[in-house]
């Protein structure tokens, strides 16, 4: 999609122009010696665009402080406000940084509770947003008087009440959001404008951008976009969560900029967003096809437990057999027999080689139709457009093709490259159902190997294979050491491996973000946690030195817990 431009500061947002890499600090926002630090370490790492959270008034107006400090420091990086709950803050940060973030969950259109909770009739709704617009107001005057870009930041976990009435906690609903500020700006003359609809779910993610395109694109608007995958936490799972959401994207002509989350050091997330932006952005002009906004899968054979209603199979790209991993592959690959081996070498499955070129020709895919039930193995090493190949495949279902399908590739690249090249990827064709499995070829060893594919196939939600972990970046309003913590958490509780466990440094996106986990440890003040069964507290303020031994007792409570095996932890 081809947005219009946006001038932020010194740079050029949208149209044609290159994605543009950005990042957010973790420091307090009046610590100003702090911030500017940061600041700088990010800008040297290759970040253009810097967020910093203003949680009130004070912090706000710190921001004058901190942009003089960096103009001293000849670093002129625009700056962005981060704003939640206060309307007067981001009208004092209108007037100094370049952008200001609002999300419009708890902006001006916050959540309710009591007796009037979810009775929105017709009337009551539109006056809802009339009132939502006069609130508004001011903040657009302001950025209109300083050239100030605003960011409609819709988040999938923090969608307000009034949206949640009619539309559910749903990609519909998000898209819903966003629209309707995007037209209260227009209503008021305002097109300096950036829209972003993240999720900790990548496919959420994935299908809310690109229903927000659709209903952009039906409008007749062209606002550029934000992309991120939120909460996405830390190590190799949270570069494959990212690379997932965002790099996928960026192959289908979406997102003007970008921003990796990571429960880590912030200048951690330079390096793979200048790596996404770099192997994946396209100059926007890609082949329009029919998206879709919700998963599913299509039908296929079941032939010998691939394909059918199982999950995606992951396949090792060798014949080693019988070495019990953690993570052991469902089949390894024989390619000069062209077969698939289990686990102990018994039962070959053999398969059909295709490569792009094949899959063109029909004539052959119909003779081959007739040959009898046949496992699908494609080989897509040497095509570079994905979404393209992935359309094709579509359909090539959509003819009645239902053999089970084997996505392969090999690739010639580092172990930190692969871990996100590939997901991105294989995120294209697996988020519209048209895989039963993945093959990845690499130098790396069987275990990395393996732990990647599991680990992509869980990021996409089609399969459980370890402990899930949804963790908050951090920011300004961290109340405690979010990335220590998680790490700590991961070591007490990775064996659990049918939970999911969300970590979050503060109140104002962690019980909505986390929603679908199973328990939640949330920050709420210095030193204080609340903990959360599903999205409801379990317990309230308990001092951070007991919090995980308290988080166990309920986990041992409800009848999820079990041992871990000797020497695991």
């Amino acid at each position: 999609m081809i947005t219009r431009e946006i001038h932020i500061g010194n740079l050029v947002l949208g149209g044609k122009n290159p994605v543009l890499v950005q990042s957010m600090t973790n420091t307090n926002t009046i610590d100003t010696a702090a911030t500017v630090r940061q600041t700088l370490e990010l800008v040297d790492a290759g970040c253009q665009l810097v967020r910093i959270t203003a949680r009130n008034i004070a912090e706000a107006e710190n921001l004058k402080n901190i942009k003089q400090a960096l103009a001293e420091k000849s670093c002129f990086v625009p700056l962005i406000a981060d704003i939640h709950f206060q309307p007067q803050a981001a009208e004092v940060a209108a007037r100094i940084v370049e952008k200001v973030r609002i999300n419009p969950g708890n902006y001006v259109d916050k959540k309710k509770h009591g007796p009037e909770q979810m009775m929105y009739s017709e009337a009551r709704y539109r006056q809802e947003l009339e009132n939502i617009s006069l609130r508004l107001k001011p903040l657009l005057g302001i950025c209109k008087e300083h050239g100030t870009v605003i960011r409609i930041g819709v988040n999938h976990g923090s969608l307000s009440e009034r949206v949640t009435s009619r539309y559910g906690d749903t990609v519909e609903g998000m898209v819903v959001s966003a629209m309707e500020y995007i037209d209260i700006c227009r209503f008021h003359n305002f097109h300096n404008l950036v829209l972003s609809m993240k999720s900790s779910d990548v496919k959420t993610m994935i299908y809310a951008y690109r229903l927000l395109v659709a209903r952009m694109e039906e409008s007749g608007y062209d606002y550029p976009l934000h992309l991120g995958v939120t909460e996405a936490g830390s190590g190799m799972d949270a570069r494959i969560k990212s690379a997932a959401g965002i790099g996928s994207l960026l192959m289908e002509g979406i997102g003007d900029t970008i921003r990796v989350s990571l429960t880590e050091d912030p200048v951690n997330e330079i390096p793979v967003a200048r790596f996404l932006v770099k192997t994946f952005s396209t100059d926007k002009n890609v082949v329009e096809r029919p998206w879709k906004y919700a998963y599913e899968k299509f039908e296929t054979l079941n032939i010998e437990s691939i394909g059918g209603d199982g999950p995606p199979v992951c396949v090792y790209p060798g014949v080693e057999t019988n070495t019990a991993t953690e993570l052991m592959p469902d089949l390894y690959l024989n390619m000069e027999r062209q077969s698939l081996l289990k686990p102990d070498g018994a039962t070959p499955v053999s398969f059909l080689y295709l490569t792009p070129k094949e899959l063109d020709d029909s004539r052959l895919l119909k003779e081959h139709a007739g040959a009898g039930e046949k496992v699908l193995f494609f080989d897509f090493s040497t095509e570079e457009d994905i979404p393209g190949l992935c359309q094709k495949l579509i359909e090539l279902r959509l003819i009645g093709n239902k053999f089970p399908l084997i996505l392969y590739k090999k690739y010639f690249c580092s172990v930190e490259d692969l871990q996100i090249e590939a997901p991105a990827e294989l995120a294209c064709f697996l988020v519209d159902g048209v895989a039963d499995g993945i093959c990845i070829d690499n130098d790396a060893g069987r275990t990395l190997l393996s732990s990647l594919m599991f680990g992509i196939l869980q990021t996409m939600g089609l399969r459980r294979s370890k402990t899930e972990f949804i963790a908050c970046p951090t920011c300004g309003r961290t109340s405690y050491d979010v990335e220590g913590t998680l790490q700590i958490l991961k070591q007490k509780l990775s064996h659990l491996k049918h939970l999911k466990i969300g970590v979050m440094g503060c109140i104002v996106n962690g019980p909505g973000e986390m929603a679908d986990a199973d328990y939640g440890y949330v920050g709420v003040s210095a030193g204080k946690i609340n903990l959360y069964r599903k999205k409801k507290i379990a317990m309230k303020n308990i001092d951070e030195s007991s919090a995980l031994e308290e988080l166990v007792r309920l986990i041992k409570e409800d009848g999820n817990w079990t041992d871990p095996e000797q020497g695991y932890e």
